[in-house]
């Protein structure tokens, strides 16, 4: 008999650390996910998580950015790291894990200028940067076009990789790839391009306007929801 209850006593407490493991283990994954990774820049209409924010929102990890047409939005991360910006009718799902920021490219054209290691994902397509760089990922009807702005990036797509050089673009089409010089881009796309880099710069200007302007939100962005 006090056997039995010394098996049964042995059984709950067993019971009762794994539980206690469990529970920490979810607590530590949402500790990460909701993790701030910086504050949104707002041009026009820019939704964040599906709930439209104005400049100096909060972006969690994990969270999702829109742009909708004419409108633009800059994601400054955190203590110094860079920013992500998006042109019209884009969409990101910013995330950061093991040092690397990783950019999920749903549609439309995304800048990256960052200090740190940063990845784009886009369909089955995968561009790597293990250092500071900038560069811009757009997705079309054409396929997806990669331009390497200052440093070379690696391009990943079904079983072929390539190492597009400082100044060069790739253009994915189906199966095939296509890599050229970077031609001039006229002057409205050159300003669409330059001014991620001057936000670097500029950042706190920036958003000290956004304040004085009255369209810095008063709450934070709700945490991007679990998957």
């Amino acid at each position: 008999m006090k056997r039995k209850a010394i098996s049964i006593l042995l059984l709950l407490l067993s019971a009762a650390r794994t539980w206690d493991l469990k529970a920490e283990t979810r607590t530590r994954s949402a500790m990460g996910r909701s993790a701030p990774i910086g504050e949104v820049i707002a041009n026009g209409s820019v939704f964040l998580n599906g709930v439209r924010v104005t400049s100096g929102s909060t972006v969690f990890n994990g969270g999702s950015l829109r742009t909708a047409r004419e409108a633009r939005a800059i994601l400054a991360l955190r203590a110094g790291a860079g920013v992500i910006a998006l042109l019209p009718e884009s969409e990101v799902r910013v995330r950061e894990a093991g040092r690397r920021w990783t950019i999920e490219l749903a549609q439309g054209t995304v800048l990256v200028r960052a200090r740190g290691a940063t990845e784009v994902l886009s369909g089955r397509v995968l561009v790597r940067s293990p250092h500071g760089n900038w560069y811009r990922v757009a997705t079309s009807g054409e396929g997806i076009r990669v331009d390497a702005l200052e440093n070379p990036v690696r391009v990943q797509a079904e079983r072929e990789e390539w190492r597009l050089a400082a100044g060069h673009s790739l253009l994915l089409q189906g199966g095939a790839a296509q890599v050229a010089p970077q031609s001039p881009p006229p002057r409205r796309a050159r300003r669409a391009v330059v001014l991620p880099a001057l936000v670097v710069g500029a950042l706190v200007v920036t958003l000290a306007l956004t304040v004085a302007r009255g369209e810095r939100s008063k709450v934070v962005s709700p945490v991007a929801p679990q998957r």
